[in-house]
């Protein structure tokens, strides 16, 4: 018998594979199934991003991630055959200053391997077929190929199935957007005499499509493009042969493409869900959003999705809950999606636009990309490390001005990467959580210990099992609170953890387990932390 689930996960993919796996962190008991009877074999998605990354290594899935894929730390973006600027991925502010390149079935296997470590095995060949709710849970039907059907029952169920989810149509839900004109042509081949920069991105803006190439490892590499809107070929699978047709003109024409794994041609679209939430339903994903590939954003937005629901999915699950912290996930992802639905237009514009003025100005734009700053800017806008939730409901919004730069990691922002600790040398993402909170009690330039020790008495009496406690002396530490099972205590004499937090003094910074900021607050002064949980707890 299949032991009972808390909550129904359909669809595994990378999305819902992830969203297992933060569940299971918590020890919440979680179902997965997938209508196909194996991986596809594809390999779609291919690049991770820092943000993702982030997160992954909250669930312990990183540095799988990386021993199997390629990192690249630059992209080479060239007019025609002239290249006008460098994106530096390597500038960004996180652990992960690169993009990772690896197949999308990579990924699925390597959290699959550590989902079944941790006792969870997809249910493959198992189908959705309808569901039903009510103000205590949903009984969803099962469907086998070749096995009995199922009527489950768990508290919640999440649909993580895809541009074509079965369950975001059983929710009526509205998916509006539009289908673009562009008409791409994709394919993973191996290259034995490539002949650019191998560790680094090549992106090739071309009179009204772009061309890029990706290193996937191994010798093979994805090369993306766009067919004229008066190409012979719409609607007809790519060839080798048109690839190359591409290749010549920018001095290419001499790779040797071999074996190719797949090659592929569709029409983007970018689209939204109406409602992220239907009471007990939830939809993350391509399930709640699909965009164009141009930035490489959907699978990285999708792992977003299930890092941002997983804790609040496990509180409710616990009983601990309020609706507006489950209500927050359709406030948070979808104000994201609309956010980076822009920033996908913009650069459609910018590759693809038709008025030949506009398309002029745009690539003259790129020469900008050149100053250090507009640069980073514009790397960041890609990287998901910008996405913030600072018009949230469920953040603390008190202002703290007093303590806390106002514009330096702000309730609702990612939490920032910096280093704890001098010595040790222990980045901030080491000892984040993905199944609890995060208090740091920071001393400033004068620790009072009173005031700390009486923080972090109140913290752990009032919510324990919700968070885990960190103090970081400015100056010297006093080892005491960690011996009497207060919390960790970190040495900051270069003040580097203050200064990323935007610490003036002393005073307490909540991290969310989805490493975001929650509240932060002065050191005697711990209502902040009290408004915070009384607005998502019961």
């Amino acid at each position: 018998m299949t032991p009972r689930a808390e909550v129904l996960i359909v669809g595994a993919g990378p999305v819902g594979l992830t969203l297992a796996l933060a569940l299971a962190q918590q020890d919440i008991p979680v179902r997965i199934i997938d209508k196909e009877a194996s991986f596809s074999g594809e390999s779609k998605a291919v690049t991770l991003q820092p943000r993702a990354l982030e997160l992954y290594k909250l669930l312990g899935v990183t540095d799988r991630l990386l021993r199997a894929g390629v990192a690249n730390r630059t992209m080479n973006m060239h007019v025609g055959t002239r290249r006008v600027t460098v994106l530096r991925y390597d500038r960004l502010a996180s652990d992960y200053p690169f993009y990772l390149h690896l197949h999308q079935g990579q990924t699925e296997r390597e959290l699959v391997r550590v989902l079944e470590d941790r006792g969870i095995r997809v249910e493959r060949a198992t189908a959705l077929e309808g569901f039903r709710q009510d103000k205590d849970g949903v009984t969803a039907r099962l469907v086998r190929a070749g096995g009995p059907d199922e009527d489950v029952r768990v508290a919640y169920l999440v649909g993580c199935d895809g541009g074509h989810s079965r369950v975001r149509s059983g929710l009526n839900l509205a998916f509006t957007g539009s289908r673009h004109d562009d008409h791409w042509i994709m394919t993973d081949v191996r290259i034995p005499n490539m002949s650019l920069a191998r560790d680094e991105r090549h992106g090739f803006i071309l009179e009204r499509f772009p061309f890029v190439v990706l290193n996937l490892g191994q010798g093979y590499y994805r090369l993306i493009s766009a067919r004229m809107p008066d190409s012979p070929h719409k609607g007809q699978v790519p060839t080798l042969e048109e690839f190359r047709e591409i290749m010549t003109p920018l001095g290419l024409g001499h790779w040797r493409l071999e074996d190719p794994l797949w090659l592929t041609h569709y029409r983007p679209s970018q689209r939204l869900v109406s409602h992220f939430r239907v009471g007990r339903v939830f939809v993350a994903g391509d399930a709640a959003h699909v965009n164009t590939p141009i930035a490489a954003q959907g699978l990285n937005t999708g792992a977003v999705d299930a890092l941002n629901l997983a804790w609040k999915l496990g509180l409710a699950v616990r009983g601990k809950a309020r609706e507006a912290l489950l209500d927050s996930y359709h406030a948070e992802r979808h104000a994201a999606a609309v956010s980076m639905f822009a920033e996908n237009d913009r650069l459609t514009t910018l590759v693809f636009g038709a008025n030949p003025v506009l398309r002029y100005l745009a690539r003259k734009q790129l020469h900008l990309l050149n100053l250090p700053p507009l640069n980073l800017k514009n790397v960041l806008a890609t990287s998901q490390l910008g996405v913030h939730y600072r018009h949230s409901p469920v953040v603390h919004k008190a202002p703290a001005r007093s303590v806390f730069q106002h514009d330096t990691a702000r309730p609702g922002d990612r939490a920032p990467h910096f280093v704890m600790d001098a010595e040790r040398r222990t980045p901030l993402y080491d000892i984040l959580r993905a199944d609890r909170h995060t208090l740091l009690v920071l001393g400033g330039e004068r620790p009072d210990l009173p005031a700390m020790r009486a923080l972090g008495a109140h913290a752990r009496k009032r919510y324990g099992e919700e968070l885990r406690l960190h103090f970081v002396f400015a100056g010297r530490t006093d080892p005491t609170l960690e011996d009497e099972g207060l919390g960790k205590v970190w040495s900051d004499p270069h003040q580097g953890a203050h200064q990323a937090l935007g610490a003036r003094g002393a005073g307490g910074v909540l991290i969310r387990p989805d490493a975001h900021i929650a509240a932060r607050f002065p050191l005697g002064a711990p209502d902040g932390l009290d408004t915070y949980f009384r607005a998502i707890l019961n």
